[in-house]
C-alpha cells in the first residue's frame, strides 16, 4: 500500500527551480528562470550564492570542494570561484545537446545528462547518451537510446548511477566501475504512460537505495523501489502549482524531502522560462545518504 503525504512552503517566490542538493548544511539549488544559484537553510532563510546570466541548472562540487554548474544558454560547465564568480568554463556544445542535469562523484567526476534534442523548439524525442567527464576534464558518452535523460543521482555505494528519461518514461540504471565508466546499461524501473502522466524529472537516491522522482505531469512526487514498486507519495502544497520538477533529501537527520513545485507547463517554459516556484518539505522514513 502507498503511503501519502503532502507537502508545506518552506519558501517560495523563485523562478523554475532545478538541481535541489543537500549540501554542508543547506539545500543547494539553481534558478534556471531567474539566473541564480541559491543557498537555503532547514529553517528557511536563503541567500544568492551567484548570478549565472546562462541560466544555472546541474549543480555539484568539484573533488575539491569548488562549486560546479552546468550553463544552459552557453552549453558550458562552469567551476565557480569563492565570490560566485566564474572561475573556469569549459564548452560542452560540440559533446551534447542542450546540458541539463549532472551529478559529480567523490573523485571529481562529472555525469551530465542532455535533452537531446530542440523540446522547445518541437523537435521529435531523439535518443541519446550521457556525456561523462573525469576530473580532469577528459569526456566521453556512455549508454544510448536515452530519451531526455534528466535528473540523474548515485546510490550510497557508489556503485550504481540512475537516470531518469523524461520521455522514456522510466528510470535507468548503470553500473560503475573503479574508474567511472559506466556499463550494464538496463531499466531500474518502468512508468505507464497510457494516461499520459508518465513524464519524469529530477530525482535522489535514500540510503535504502530507493528513487524519489518529480513527476510534473502526474502531479507528484513518488518514491519507487527497484522493479517499478511506488512505496510512498507526496503531493505538493495546495495552491503552489502542481509541476513536481525535483526533489533532495537532508535536513538534520537526512529525513526532509525537499521538494522542487513549479507553477508552469512546457510551453510557459519555453517562452524564456515562465514559471513561479516554491521550495516545500516533507518529513519521510527513509533518510538520504
Amino acid at each position: 500500500m502507498r503511503e501519502t503525504a503532502t507537502g508545506a512552503i518552506l519558501a517560495d517566490g523563485f523562478g523554475y527551480l532545478e538541481a535541489g542538493r543537500w549540501h554542508d548544511g543547506a539545500l543547494w539549488f539553481s534558478d534556471i528562470g531567474k539566473r541564480q544559484i541559491h543557498r537555503l537553510t532547514a529553517d528557511g532563510a536563503h541567500s544568492v550564492v551567484a548570478a549565472i546570466a546562462a541560466r544555472p541548472s546541474g549543480l555539484g562540487w568539484s573533488a575539491d570542494g569548488a562549486l560546479m554548474v552546468i550553463g544552459m544558454e552557453d552549453q558550458t560547465l562552469n567551476r565557480l570561484a569563492a565570490d560566485g564568480s566564474i572561475a573556469a568554463s569549459q564548452p560542452l556544445g560540440d559533446l551534447c545537446y542542450h546540458p541539463n542535469d549532472m551529478c559529480i562523484d567523490a573523485a571529481g567526476r562529472a555525469y551530465i545528462t542532455q535533452f537531446g534534442y530542440d523540446l522547445f523548439g518541437g523537435a521529435p524525442p531523439t535518443p541519446c547518451g550521457l556525456l561523462m567527464l573525469d576530473a580532469a576534464g577528459k569526456a566521453s558518452i556512455a549508454g544510448s537510446g536515452l530519451v531526455f535523460p534528466n535528473g540523474v543521482a548515485l546510490t550510497p555505494d557508489g556503485r550504481t548511477l540512475i537516470v531518469a528519461e523524461s520521455f522514456g518514461y522510466r528510470l535507468t540504471a548503470f553500473d560503475v566501475a573503479a574508474d567511472g565508466s559506466l556499463s550494464g546499461q538496463r531499466v531500474f524501473a518502468e512508468f505507464d504512460n497510457s494516461a499520459g502522466d508518465a513524464v519524469l524529472d529530477g530525482i535522489c537516491v535514500d540510503a535504502a537505495g530507493a528513487v524519489w522522482v518529480g513527476m510534473p505531469f502526474a502531479r507528484e512526487f513518488r518514491r519507487v523501489i527497484e522493479g517499478g514498486t511506488v512505496t510512498d507519495v507526496v503531493r505538493p502544497a495546495p495552491g503552489a502549482g502542481t509541476y513536481c520538477v525535483d526533489c533532495a533529501l537532508g535536513g538534520e537527520d537526512g529525513r526532509t524531502l525537499f521538494l522542487l513545485v513549479a507553477d508552469t507547463t512546457i510551453e510557459r517554459m519555453g517562452n524564456n522560462w515562465d514559471s513561479a516556484a516554491s521550495i516545500q518539505t516533507v518529513t519521510v522514513a527513509v533518510p538520504g545518504w
